[in-house]
């Protein structure tokens, strides 16, 4: 049944002989957005969800509030026992004892069940999540409630769940007294032929050509798709092209559905034999390659894919990043240029080579590069001097981040870049290596020479951050041997922000070579003075502690 019948079952509620219903269904399916549309409006509705609830007189307590009180914002009774008293009046004349029960939570019953014999109209009262209440939540008490509450005077029971989700314990609960409570259970398979998807965000257009060809049910995926799309969209606030947040948003979503629904995942064969097969079936299961079957024609580069995908699991995504993709986008043309010919490959090369040589920062040049080299290659074209330019270009991009202090770009592999191609991948790795020995060395050969300023204290702390990686140590435990003088040390002339620096020094040099490091202070103890030699024991003490 398709969540569409919900909207039909309500229309019609006043009129049935049930007194109690049940919609049950997997979840996503749309159980609720159906039951939600179609109730919307009818002030006569209270709205109780499992999830959460303590006991089962909390029902009570939010049919009280939501239906006869007219009042929906919950709370503890004692706290606004005077405003009830007046709600009361208005309705029930036999106020009598009213403020003792008001007051009592124990009582909400009570006082609802007298209250609700004063309804002349249709109330429904709609409980939800029942396969997500506390394990020791009495089931057997919760079906009494309903029971009780399907008796009262024009009260109509809607319970929404998914049943196969219930725990098993509380299955034979609800399987136990299903018949007796339930009068009519209505089981829900698919989502709604028509949904408002305008009132969740998505473009109806768009859904519902992605839909005929992605057999999703889950509207709570969907959802979720569209909240990535949203979410990364705050990354182009500069973009003003139809055409791109069209791929966009089909990015999002093949990478939130295939992420959740895996359409495209092949179950294994477990009696496969040939290694050769088995290593492909696994190759096309990768989630990698599973998002692709949906981004067929596509102008976007598979390292966009990779960068949203990333920023999907790990929550990092950079908006240079996003634009130097958006400029790739606008040079690819017309068409991707996956279905382009040889000729209007070639034709697009001195193009993207120009962006390359004209790029402002690492991430442009190395998308731009990557484009070039990629489909070259593809063409088998001579791209050796291509590969020169880029290592000039980004060997002196790297160097200027160095003298700005923004080495930590360093810590990243090519991976940071999403490169696709091998070449510019050995390429990238290189320089990388390159300048993370260049940015020690930097660090090293102030320090040998410094250690009561600022910066010494700066390169020291940024020297022991690198030793924690390991693309670091092994440059580190070579070059820091430098530094076995008494400038590294609290000797001589000492000031706060130099005997921080030299702690930062101290702790590489040990946690570099242990033995060595402790045979120097010795060493040293015994040519400085006795405040010396003692800020050395209580710095020593305090690295080999941690």
């Amino acid at each position: 049944m398709k969540a569409d019948c919900i909207q039909q079952i309500i229309n019609k509620m006043e009129t049935l002989p049930y007194r109690t219903i049940l919609f049950d269904g997997p979840w996503g399916v749309g159980k609720s957005y159906a039951l939600n549309e179609a109730l919307e409006g009818n002030l006569n509705v209270c709205k109780v969800s499992m999830f959460g609830l303590n006991n089962a007189q909390q029902i009570y307590h939010e049919a009280l509030f939501q239906l006869a009180l007219k009042n929906n914002i919950g709370g503890k009774i004692g706290e606004i026992a005077d405003n009830i008293l007046e709600g009361v009046s208005k309705v029930w004349d036999k106020v009598g004892q009213a403020k003792n029960i008001v007051q009592s939570i124990a009582n909400e019953r009570e006082l609802f069940l007298l209250l609700s014999k004063e309804f002349t109209s249709m109330h429904i009262i709609v409980i939800e999540d029942f396969e997500r209440m506390k394990a020791d939540l009495n089931l057997e008490e919760v079906f009494g409630v309903i029971e009780e509450l399907k008796q009262c005077n024009y009260i109509k029971v809607i319970l929404v769940a998914n049943i196969e989700e219930m725990q098993c314990g509380q299955k034979e609960v609800f399987d136990k007294y299903n018949e007796k409570v339930i009068e009519r259970s209505f089981h829900i398979t698919e989502h709604a032929e028509h949904v408002a998807w305008s009132k969740m965000g998505i473009h109806a257009k768009f859904i519902e050509d992605f839909l005929s060809i992605h057999k999703v049910s889950n509207l709570r995926t969907l959802e979720k798709a569209q909240r990535f799309f949203e979410d990364v969209k705050l990354f182009c606030k500069d973009i003003e092209n139809e055409q791109f947040y069209d791929e966009l948003q089909l990015l999002c979503f093949a990478i939130v559905v295939e992420s959740i629904e895996r359409l495209f995942y092949k179950e294994p064969d477990l009696e496969e034999t040939d290694s050769v097969k088995k290593m492909a079936n696994e190759l096309s299961n990768t989630l990698e390659r599973r998002i692709q079957a949906y981004l067929y024609g596509i102008k976007c580069s598979n390292a966009f894919v990779e960068m949203l995908l990333r920023y999907y699991q790990e929550g990092e995504l950079d908006k240079d990043k996003v634009d130097a993709e958006y400029k790739l986008f606008l040079k690819s043309g017309d068409k991707p240029n996956y279905y382009k010919t040889d000729d209007e490959i070639r034709k697009l090369l001195p193009e993207l080579r120009r962006n390359m040589m004209e790029a402002e920062n690492v991430i442009e040049l190395n998308q731009f590069a990557d484009a070039y080299i990629s489909w070259s290659d593809i063409l088998e074209e001579n791209n050796e001097e291509i590969l020169r330019e880029y290592r000039n270009s980004l060997n002196g991009m790297l160097r200027e981040l160095l003298k700005n202090g923004k080495e930590e770009i360093f810590n990243y592999s090519y991976h940071f870049f999403h490169l696709s191609s091998d070449k510019l991948k050995k390429i990238c790795s290189e320089e990388n290596e390159k300048m993370r020995e260049l940015q020690i060395e930097t660090y090293v050969g102030y320090l040998r020479n410094l250690t009561w300023d600022k910066k010494a204290y700066e390169y020291s702390y940024k020297l022991k951050q690198c030793f924690e990686s390991s693309s670091y140590r092994e440059i580190i435990k070579v070059k820091i041997k430098e530094l076995y003088h008494r400038n590294s040390f609290p000797v001589d002339y000492v000031n706060e922000e130099r005997y921080h620096t030299c702690y930062n020094i101290m702790y590489v040099l040990y946690h570099s070579e242990e033995e060595q490091f402790l045979r120097f202070c010795d060493e040293l103890k015994l040519e400085c003075d006795k405040m010396s030699k003692h800020r050395i024991e209580n710095l020593v003490e305090e690295i080999v502690k941690k």
